[in-house]
C-alpha cells in the first residue's frame, strides 16, 4: 500500500468505494436524509431517491443503512444490487436479507414474510428494506414492491422501503402508475456546488488524518471545473493526483500538479 504519510494521510482519502466514513452530507443529502427519515420513522412506506451516474446514491444508501443496522428497533435490510430473474427470486432474496427461509411458492413466501413483519411490529419495531441500482428492476419487480406495501396496520406500513436509482427510474415509474402514487416522498441529487466539492474534498482530507487543508484553492478549483461538481470524479481526480505529489515531494497540491492530472484524464 502506497505511504502516504509524507502528505500527514494515515489512509487513502480518494477511494472509489462507497465508504459512509466518508459521506460527506451537503444541504441537499440533509434535506434528502430528512425527508426519508421521516417517512421511515412515520411508517409511511416508500421513498425514491433519483440521481445520476457518480453522485453518490449508493455512498448514501449506505449511509441509510448504517444509520438503521444498529438500531435495535429497527430491522433493516439492504439490496446493493437486485439483478434477479423473476418476481419471486427478487421476492426470495428480500426474505434471504431478513434471514428467512426460502419456500416452495410465491403465496408461500409472501405469507412468511408477512407474518415476520406482523411479529416484528408485535415486538415494538420497524422493518426498512433498502434497494439501490433499482432501474434494473423490471415490471413485476415493482409489483412486488407494491404489494409489499399492503402489509400494513389500519394507520401504518408494516415496512418501509426506499429505493434509489438512476434517472431511467423515473419512466419505470411513471408507467407503474399503482405503485407511484403511493410513493410518500421524492428526491433527487445533484452534482455538489463549488462550494461543497471545495468542502467534501477537504472532509475526505480530515477524515484520512490530516488537519491543515491538503489542496490549495486554484487547485479545488481545478477540480471542480473537471468534475462539474460529481463526487466519483472529484475522488477520481485525487486518487491520481496523490502519487504525484508523492514523487514531487510537495505537502500541498496546487493547480499545476491537478492539471497535469486532469490532462492525463482527458
Amino acid at each position: 500500500m502506497l505511504d502516504l504519510s509524507p502528505l500527514g494521510l494515515v489512509e487513502p482519502p480518494f477511494s472509489l468505494s462507497p465508504d459512509p466514513r466518508y459521506f460527506y452530507i451537503s444541504l441537499q443529502h440533509k434535506a434528502t436524509l430528512g425527508k426519508v427519515t421521516y417517512v421511515i420513522e412515520q411508517r409511511q412506506g416508500i421513498s425514491v431517491i433519483f440521481g445520476d451516474v457518480g453522485v453518490g446514491k449508493t455512498t448514501l444508501a449506505r449511509r441509510l443503512f448504517q444509520i438503521y443496522r444498529d438500531r435495535r428497533d429497527f430491522v433493516t435490510a439492504y439490496i446493493p444490487t437486485p439483478i434477479y430473474p423473476s418476481e419471486f427470486q427478487f421476492l426470495k432474496g428480500i426474505c434471504a436479507e431478513f434471514a428467512l427461509s426460502p419456500k416452495r411458492s410465491k403465496f408461500a413466501q409472501l405469507n412468511a414474510l408477512e407474518a415476520f413483519l406482523l411479529r416484528v411490529f408485535e415486538e415494538g419495531k420497524n422493518c426498512l428494506l433498502i434497494i439501490d441500482e433499482a432501474q434494473g428492476l423490471v415490471g413485476p419487480q415493482f409489483e412486488l414492491i407494491r404489494q409489499l406495501l399492503n402489509f400494513e396496520t389500519n394507520t401504518q406500513k408494516l415496512i418501509q422501503i426506499v429505493i434509489l436509482g438512476q434517472n431511467e427510474l423515473r419512466n419505470k415509474l411513471r408507467l407503474k402508475r399503482a405503485l407511484d402514487s403511493r410513493i410518500a416522498t421524492r428526491s433527487t441529487i445533484e452534482p455538489l456546488d463549488p462550494l461543497d466539492t471545495a468542502n467534501m474534498i477537504n472532509f475526505r482530507v480530515m477524515v484520512a488524518g490530516r488537519r491543515d487543508p491538503l489542496f490549495t484553492a486554484e487547485a479545488l478549483e481545478a477540480i471542480y471545473d473537471f468534475s462539474k461538481g460529481m463526487p466519483r470524479d472529484v475522488c477520481v481526480v485525487g486518487l491520481n493526483v496523490l502519487p504525484l505529489a508523492l514523487v514531487d515531494g510537495v505537502s500541498i497540491i496546487g493547480e499545476g500538479l491537478v492539471r497535469r492530472v486532469i490532462e492525463e484524464l482527458s
